[in-house]
């Protein structure tokens, strides 16, 4: 193939590109050092914007609560995502139902499981609460939604525990397993942790890889769980940057703000997946695959 078909190949992807990640990005850039309510003429406004960000608690509470969605996409929905996996590579009886099971919430919508959510979590209402009076723990019902202490982890409930479409990447990296692996473990008498420990997690580090990222793409731009669960209150408590980037243009009217806050959220995407792609390395450099 010569250098001239490989341009002709690339040039569609190449062009969506541009127009659809590019441009847009300038139109940010550009957007954010203005004053703009989203109709009539643009006042540049230099860095001021940026600097109404970095004053504003509501922004830093936003940037904190998405670091600690990110967080959880990483050190809770991914492990738990891996750990079913584990247990379904093992074919127990009824495996493909409970499969088909853990993934059916990823064809559901996340509006509906937010609304879903939001009743089982309920102070009067929810199953969580009830649930808790029915066995006797009375004392240990709370307001999970309206307490700013639990509000933003109270959102992360649905998104920790759906790990259906996180489980089928590592079960679908596990199946390529060779068998003769297993039988050879076998024959030295390994147990099954042991097999899961040496043969399988070391062989699926490139699954874990690719959901890490994808959970952490995921968690910058959650939206439905804490709009429809709490709006982001009580008093901001559980308000993330992409319903902050909402209401700023929104509601406010600041189309520059939300761009500012917009470019920020890109930014921290990045420093975050440079952070992952640089442990991954590191990871491959001391020979743990």
């Amino acid at each position: 193939m010569t250098s001239r078909q490989i341009y002709w190949y690339l040039a569609p992807a190449l062009l969506f590109t541009v127009v659809f990640f590019v441009f847009p990005i300038l139109f940010v850039m550009y957007v954010d050092l203005h004053e703009w309510n989203g109709l009539g003429a643009m006042k540049f406004v230099g860095l001021d914007n940026f600097r109404f960000l970095f004053d504003d608690p509501s922004f830093k509470t936003a940037t904190v609560n998405t670091i600690y969605w990110i967080l959880a996409g990483i050190f809770l929905h991914t492990p738990l995502g891996l750990l079913l996996a584990l247990i379904l590579f093992k074919k127990p009886r009824g495996w493909k139902a409970f499969r088909l099971l853990f993934f059916l919430p990823n064809v559901i919508s996340t509006t509906a499981l937010a609304f879903l959510w939001y009743f089982v979590l309920h102070v009067s209402l929810g199953l969580v609460n009830n649930g808790l009076k029915v066995a006797g723990l009375t004392s240990w019902t709370h307001a999970w939604l309206s307490d700013p202490g639990t509000a933003v982890f109270a959102n992360m409930v649905p998104f920790v525990l759906y790990v259906g479409f996180t489980m089928v990447i590592f079960l679908t990296q596990m199946s390529t397993i060779s068998p003769d692996m297993y039988e050879a473990a076998d024959i030295d008498g390994a147990t099954s942790w042991q097999k899961d420990r040496y043969i399988t997690i070391p062989l699926v580090k490139s699954a874990i890889g690719i959901n890490i990222i994808f959970n952490t793409a995921f968690c910058l731009r959650m939206f439905e769980y804490p709009l429809l669960m709490t709006n982001g209150g009580p008093a901001d408590s559980s308000l993330n940057l992409s319903l902050y980037i909402y209401r700023e243009m929104i509601t406010a009217n600041r189309y520059g703000v939300s761009m500012a806050a917009g470019l920020v959220t890109i930014l921290l995407g990045a420093v975050a997946m440079l952070l992952v792609f640089g442990v991954l390395r590191i990871g491959e450099r001391r020979g743990l695959r």
